[in-house]
């Protein structure tokens, strides 16, 4: 008997504790759905928050495409002393160097001077900007304030007025800094200083009808700095021109594969600018090897047209990796050069083989939103203009127009 009263008590504990079990399961708090929202609601804040952190290039954009499609004006505002060629004792002339002399030339030391009617040509053949190179160092004062040369002033300020009443805008830079290149620990003060006067003189032009254009192909010794001084430029620049769209050049020559060293500049309304030459062996023909070495361009060539399409996207992936801005943009590209050598004609490097090139490039340029200024116009060895007839290389300009 104790036996049976012994197991049924066990038997009813049991069955007990399943029905407390049962009932405490049954009446759980569910979560509170609240909660559930507030943890939402915080992924949701952190990735806007991400996103928002993100720069907007949305102004850099813009300008980029009214850019569009442009050409260089170049050997003229940029022409120059050798500073390789030190002047002889008693025949100092406007083409050698002297060391500390503030020279006195303006467009015509390379006898390329830049005439009126060119803007008015460029912009009836359909293109929509003009890249002005300039040369500031070698003119102006050597030491503080480092004030530029007036007549250039006046002059750079012309040129520009006059292709924006074209509605054409223009991008102005330093180029050619050949001494700052070689030697940027004592020439550094100087080409902020340039910055600080160019920025107070051309303040005043709307902001969509002048762009800067930091340093023209740094190499060699102030590749090491280029970041530096591109960074500290961009500040000096941002003090009188706010609004300013302005475009930075890596190092190597303006080559696209050093953007990685602006990876820490934070600025948005900024432009990479790189220059694209790509077969060097073909594009310098005559200027950095005899005509006859090197083959010519073929359009059957599938693994050079190949080539140019990877090397354009490949550029592209990098700004997207390195430089994502909000909505799935990304810092805006220009090829601020490109071209082939007019000097090997007579090798068969003539108008219609140098379009075929030209067209690659600027084909796949397009498709890839970039906005490119070709080199150049007339008197720099890669000419599409015959300036003596003011005539267009016409094939050169068929390509390119087809792709405006």
């Amino acid at each position: 008997m104790k036996k049976l009263l012994y197991t049924f008590l066990v038997i009813s504990m049991s069955l007990l504790a399943q029905s407390c079990n049962e009932e405490s399961s049954s009446t759980a708090p569910e979560p509170d759905s609240s909660e559930s929202s507030s943890l939402s609601s915080a992924r949701v804040n952190t990735e806007s928050s991400a996103s928002a952190e993100l720069p907007n290039y949305s102004r850099a954009i813009a300008v980029n495409k009214m850019l569009g499609h442009g050409i260089n004006f170049g050997n003229s505002w940029e022409s120059g002393v050798d500073i390789t060629k030190a002047c002889k004792e008693g025949q100092e002339t406007n083409w050698c160097f002297i060391e500390g002399k503030v020279y006195d030339y303006l467009d015509e030391n390379w006898s390329n001077p830049i005439q009126d009617e060119w803007f008015q040509a460029v912009k009836d053949a359909g293109f929509q900007s003009i890249r002005m190179p300039v040369r500031w160092n070698q003119t102006a004062l050597h030491e503080p304030p480092y004030t530029l040369q007036a007549a250039r002033v006046e002059g750079v300020k012309r040129h520009v007025k006059i292709a924006n009443g074209l509605g054409m805008p223009v991008v102005i830079n330093q180029h050619h800094f050949n001494e700052l290149y070689d030697n940027p620990e004592k020439y550094m003060a100087a080409f902020y200083g340039i910055w600080e006067n160019i920025a107070e003189e051309f303040k005043d032009f709307d902001n969509d009808s002048l762009i800067f254009e930091i340093l023209n192909e740094s190499r060699g010794k102030s590749d090491a700095v280029l970041a530096q001084m591109t960074d500290s430029a961009i500040k000096i620049i941002r003090k009188t021109n706010p609004g300013r769209t302005i475009m930075i050049d890596p190092g190597n020559w303006g080559k696209f594969e050093q953007m990685d060293a602006f990876a820490d500049i934070k600025d948005s309304n900024i432009i990479i600018d790189g220059h694209y030459y790509e077969p060097y062996s073909y594009s310098h023909k005559g200027h950095s090897s005899d005509c006859s070495k090197g083959e010519l361009w073929k359009s059957n060539d599938q693994d050079a047209i190949l080539k140019i399409a990877s090397d354009l996207k490949s550029y592209v992936n990098m700004a997207k990796r390195i430089f994502p801005g909000k909505d799935g943009t990304h810092i805006p590209l220009n090829i601020g050069e490109f071209g082939a050598s007019s000097r090997c004609e007579a090798e068969g490097q003539d108008d219609a083989n140098r379009a075929m090139y030209i067209k690659a490039i600027v084909q796949t340029a397009n498709q890839l939103g970039y906005s490119w200024h070709i080199w150049g116009l007339t008197g720099v060895g890669f000419d599409i203009y015959y300036s003596s007839t003011n005539e267009w290389y016409p094939e050169i300009l068929k390509a390119l127009q087809s792709n405006m």
